[in-house]
């Protein structure tokens, strides 16, 4: 599964990289399409989530005219979904995230990123989505998915649409999601980076990470 936390928080980093261009954009770092998905195999009902068929990366972007994506993930995560065999359904799904393993194409913004100003991943050392409910869409392999998402200490909420796939050659899921970084205690550098956070969820692509970025230039 790729749960991709994909912000504007995420995006600065630190100051002295706040504003510079340069890295993959965030188009780039976007959700696969479904048809592109390796089906993940099926295990009695269980699916083991894991970096080598689930990817979690982020995008974000600056305010102002100049959004200078950048991007990152997460190299070391484990989950299992649920699915049902007779009704080829997505019944629930769990994956929990190590945020120490945090990436980007910037060394001086993972570093920030994972500080207290941020992550804090000394203190919060795992991130976390627990499903709660997974409803069936109006069409055949769409689904309303809804669940829990602890991030920095702090659980919240969230549903959003998915193309869920599942056959004999097993589970494939896409679909994203947005939630405000602040709401998670993450509130630092808001009035240099947006707020928002977009999360692409999906099932089927190993963890890549992006090669590191040319270096950054002043804005």
């Amino acid at each position: 599964m790729i749960v991709r936390l994909t912000s504007g928080f995420l995006v600065a980093g630190s100051l002295s990289v706040l504003g510079f261009a340069g890295g993959t954009t965030a188009a780039a770092q976007g959700a696969a399409p479904a048809a592109a998905l390796k089906p993940v195999a099926v295990a009695g009902s269980k699916v083991a989530l894991t970096p080598e068929n689930t990817s979690i990366g982020f995008t974000g972007t600056h305010k102002g005219p100049k959004p200078d994506p950048r991007i990152g993930g997460f190299e070391k995560f484990a989950g299992t979904a649920e699915v049902d065999p007779a009704t080829k359904a997505l019944k629930s799904a769990t994956v929990e995230i190590q945020t120490d393993s945090l990436w980007t194409q910037f060394g001086k913004l993972t570093t920030h990123l994972k500080s207290p100003d941020f992550f804090d991943t000394r203190e919060q050392p795992t991130a976390r989505f627990v499903t709660t409910k997974v409803t069936p869409g109006a069409k055949a392999g769409e689904a309303m998915i809804s669940g829990d998402l602890t991030l920095h200490g702090v659980t919240k909420p969230v549903t959003f649409p998915a193309t869920v796939v599942v056959n004999d050659g097993g589970l494939t899921v896409a679909g994203s999601f947005k939630i405000n970084r602040s709401q998670y205690g993450m509130d630092r550098l808001l009035d240099q980076v947006n707020n928002e956070v977009a999360v692409t969820v999906a099932v089927g692509k190993k963890t890549q990470k992006a090669p590191p970025a040319p270096a950054p230039r002043p804005r």
